[in-house]
């Protein structure tokens, strides 16, 4: 930098003497005389510049010698702006691409130690140099033709210039121009094509060369010759040949087969817009006689946005008050819009088939429920149709609350006054019914952590709450670890299976988790062997499926409790011959078959799909498993039905599924007679209204979890027992931080940390016995405690830690959370009881209260955003709080 400085004022110097010779020998005359001493000056004074290129300049107090600190700006810009020009501290400026319609401009520089001493130098902007990439067609017959010319810095009114003639020339872009005219019989061989852009400083590119030959006769037309399609809409083109008997032409997308950036086209002439807007928004559409292939026709064709489609909404039915609306269909982008009878909502985009939005429904009746997309291109899908109910509140709010925080990740306050105006019974329909989050295909470069980031975003915005938190309760009774499984392909088809299968049925559950690679790969299904003479089939699965997914170790009564020996000790479920004839049945899966590839005994750990029977390693002998004959001769997949229906109607099964949905959604300690109604209503398949009829129906079973009495029993204070309720989960326990408080997200991993801070990193159980074990007694109590397993003097920390960090810090930078309607409630007191309602259902206790209120007390009364925070933190952070009742 210095030397820089210092070669700059050395030829300063030399210029000013040869200045100052010059008047003393020149005389009089019209010379400009040479600065005053201690004058800032710029070099150089004045110059020419083309679009997009630089100049470099100094600033120099002339007769100082050391460097002068300036600040430059453009036309008055400090660093200029897109449209004038930008220069660098160090003077570099650069031209726009095309100069602005005053193209004089100024270039000033202004001392940092005194900023009365200023100095310009005047720039006068031209067009870029243009500069040609490729033309198209290369091939140009005698007669009319047309040309497509593509490469940079082309600018209004631009040129095309074939030979010496100036066509007829259309600008598509910047980086694209369109040439149309007529080539003659003298003109035939080759011929130089150039671009000139025009004033202010017409110049010329360099030239391509194309070659005119002798027309074939052939002439080919296209239509439409201009075109605007909306991505993933498809648009079909007409090429009309005469001249020859054979009119078959070849397509072309910018002249190549097409891309997954450009879109593509078939032989037919269907052109398919790809799924977003490229850049540039245009593509040329070709089509070439096969006769003639000098004989080229193109079409422009401008690609804008999708239109939406919307396939469902759910709720339909929506109670009078703020709502939570999802919508499902295709074609969404970030910018869309849920319209609710013309009403734009607030919408957070979820992905290009789902939106999520808040809105609030004043009166009652239909409302058609579309979605717009922005511009270029903007369009609004067709309508389905919501009805706004009223009426008289169904359940009171804190019932509606205690509702949510066992059938989904936690209330909002749009959730819990649809539950509380409509119903357990029109929630739990709308549940049932609403559209299945999805778990996006991971890329080439993800990992397990990408499966994560989707896991907590679903549960942070989707509108299938139940569907997900039944999902993520069989997730720690079907266990499958990333400790082992780290392809994440496993993992998204191991969740989408849970998910889909949720509310499904039980076999299904049991039957598509077997399957999934993830679970062969984790507990040895896949290519295990059938057995040689003396040998034994891997068991780690059999053993597994049996002890911690379906039955348990011990026979049990219907109401789950132990059935017990002559001499008082539990009855085991199965015997070791038992595991060796599983280990047996489950024998000859293996990976799917990759792509490209054939089944073979062994396939290479591939993720793709569900595991493969290799039938010549399956052992189908005859087997006896849980006192039922397994016949010989069937085929792997004939037997894992077989076997999987022994289990699943085995009588332990419908106590054993009771139980742990109870525990992961209710109480820790439910009573046997709770655990026997959920039981009847799997056997069954019915419970009031809800179910197919058939054994292991989801659907009955979760509404017998969720409405029993038992479960409903805390919605009234009056009716609370002690012992109900269960200690959150630290995973469940962090979304519904996010959701209470609307901090909607598109980036899920900024949940991981705080989750695994507390002993819960989700899909990183230790063992297939998941986080914590079903039985685990409180330390000091005779109560059952699973999630106590993990609580701890670090975690318990961690859980504060994080209550403090969400509250006072921001959850994340690219997640804030909305206090807005605390800070608004009112008085502290009003404060404190809307954080009861939200989060304890109306249970605070007195002294707790009290505590609260004389906190906010020591905040200044007018600083009620720091009085909402100290509320929220003591509230979220209280042990009443992290024990869900």
């Amino acid at each position: 930098m210095n030397a820089h400085i210092s070669f700059k004022r050395g030829i300063s110097a030399v210029l000013l003497s040869i200045a100052m010779a010059g008047c003393s020998t020149m005389g009089g005359g019209n010379t400009t005389p040479p600065p005053a001493p201690g004058q800032l000056v710029v070099t150089p004074g004045s110059a020419m510049v083309r679009g997009a290129e630089t100049q470099q300049f100094s600033a120099q107090v002339t007769g100082d010698t050391t460097a002068t600190a300036v600040a430059w700006s453009v036309n008055g810009v400090a660093g200029g702006n897109s449209t004038t020009g930008t220069i660098t501290s160090g003077g570099l400026f650069t031209a726009p691409e095309f100069p602005p319609s005053t193209n004089s401009i100024t270039i000033t520089a202004t001392e940092t130690a005194d900023s009365t001493k200023t100095a310009s130098s005047s720039i006068t902007l031209e067009n870029p140099t243009p500069q040609i990439s490729s033309i198209s067609p290369t091939s140009i017959p005698v007669g009319s033709f047309k040309l497509t010319i593509n490469g940079s810095h082309f600018a209004s009114n631009a040129v095309v210039d074939f030979g010496s003639t100036a066509l007829t020339t259309t600008r598509v872009s910047s980086t694209q121009l369109t040439a149309t005219g007529t080539a003659s019989g003298g003109q035939v061989g080759n011929i130089s094509i150039s671009v000139k852009n025009p004033d202010p400083g017409t110049i010329s590119s360099g030239t391509m060369t194309a070659k005119v030959v002798n027309g074939s006769g052939v002439n080919i037309s296209l239509t439409p010759a201009t075109a605007t399609v909306h991505a993933t809409d498809v648009q079909y083109f007409t090429a009309t040949v005469t001249g020859a008997a054979d009119s078959s032409v070849q397509w072309a997308v910018n002249n190549g087969s097409g891309t997954v950036v450009i879109g593509y086209i078939t032989a037919q002439g269907g052109y398919t817009a790809p799924n977003s807007i490229p850049n540039p928004n245009t593509v040329t559409i070709t089509a070439t006689s096969k006769v003639d292939p000098t004989q080229v026709a193109s079409s422009i064709v401008t690609i804008v946005n999708p239109t939406p489609v919307v396939a469902s909404i759910n709720p339909t039915n929506i109670a009078t008050g703020s709502f939570l609306l999802t919508v499902t269909g295709k074609g969404f982008m970030q910018g869309s819009v849920i319209n609710f009878g013309g009403q734009a909502l607030p919408t957070l985009y979820v992905s290009p088939t789902e939106l999520d939005a808040i809105g609030s429904a004043a009166t009652t009746g239909n409302v058609q429920v579309t979605v717009t997309n922005p511009n270029p291109g903007g369009s609004t899908s067709g309508s389905l149709t919501a009805q706004v109910v009223g009426g008289t509140s169904a359940v009171t709010q804190t019932a509606a609350v205690r509702f949510l925080e066992q059938s989904s990740f936690g209330p909002t306050p749009e959730t819990v006054n649809q539950v509380s105006q409509l119903g357990f019974d029109n929630y739990l329909a709308s549940q049932f019914a609403a559209p299945v989050s999805t778990y996006p295909n991971p890329g080439v470069n993800d990992s397990v952590s990408n499966v994560q980031n989707s896991f907590f975003l679903n549960d942070v915005n989707d509108g299938d709450q139940l569907r997900l938190r039944v999902a993520f309760a069989l997730n720690e009774q079907w266990v499958v670890s990333a400790n082992k499984v780290s392809d994440p392909n496993g993992y998204t088809n191991y969740m989408r299976a849970l998910t889909n299968d949720a509310l499904g049925n039980y076999y299904d559950v049991m039957k598509d988790v077997t399957l999934t690679p993830a679970m062969g790969h984790f507990l040895d299904m896949v290519n295990n062997d059938k057995p040689g003479t003396g040998q034994h089939a891997n068991e780690n699965y059999a053993r597994e499926l049996m002890q911690l997914f379906t039955l348990g170790l011990s026979q049990t009564n219907p109401d789950g409790t132990p059935m017990l020996d002559g001499s008082g000790n539990p009855i085991p479920t199965y015997t070791q011959d038992d595991v060796m004839a599983l280990g047996r049945s489950l024998t000859g899966w293996t990976f799917p078959t990759q792509p490209g590839m054939t089944l073979q005994k062994h396939n290479p750990e591939y993720y793709g799909g569900p595991m493969l029977p290799f039938e010549s390693n399956h052992d189908n002998g005859t087997k006896t498993f849980l006192g039922q004959s397994v016949a010989a001769g069937q085929t792997a997949e004939a037997e894992l039905d077989n076997v999987l229906t022994t289990i699943f109607n085995h009588p332990n099964m419908p106590p054993f599924v009771a139980r742990s949905l109870i525990l992961k959604l209710v109480s820790s300690n439910p009573s046997p007679a709770y655990v026997q109604r959920v039981a009847n209503a799997f056997i069954s398949g019915k419970f009031n209204s809800y179910g197919s009829g058939k054994r292991g129906d989801m659907q009955a079973t979760v509404a017998a979890v969720l409405l029993d009495s038992e479960a409903r029993r805390g919605d009234s204070n009056a009716t609370a027992d002690p012992n109900d309720g269960k200690l959150r989960e630290p995973a469940v326990m962090i979304v519904s931080v996010a959701r209470a408080f609307h901090g909607q997200t598109a980036d899920g991993s900024q949940f991981v940390s705080p989750s695994s801070n507390m002993s819960q990193n989700v899909f990183n159980s230790g063992s297939v016995f998941n986080f914590f074990p079903p039985d685990s007694p409180i330390p000091q109590s005779t109560l059952n405690g699973p999630e106590f397993a993990i609580f701890n003097t670090n975690t318990s920390l961690a859980r504060v830690n994080f209550i403090n960090s969400a509250v006072y810090g921001g959850f994340s930078s690219s997640l804030k959370l909305d206090f807005t309607p605390v800070i608004n409630a009112g008085t502290p007191d009003q404060m404190v009881a809307l954080l009861d309602t939200l989060f304890l259902h109306n249970t605070i206790s007195d002294p707790m209260k009290q505590g609260i209120l004389t906190a906010i007390g020591a905040v200044s009364s007018t600083d009620t955003k720091n009085q909402a925070k100290t509320a929220i933190y003591l509230v979220l952070s209280s042990s009443q709080y992290q024990v869900q009742r």
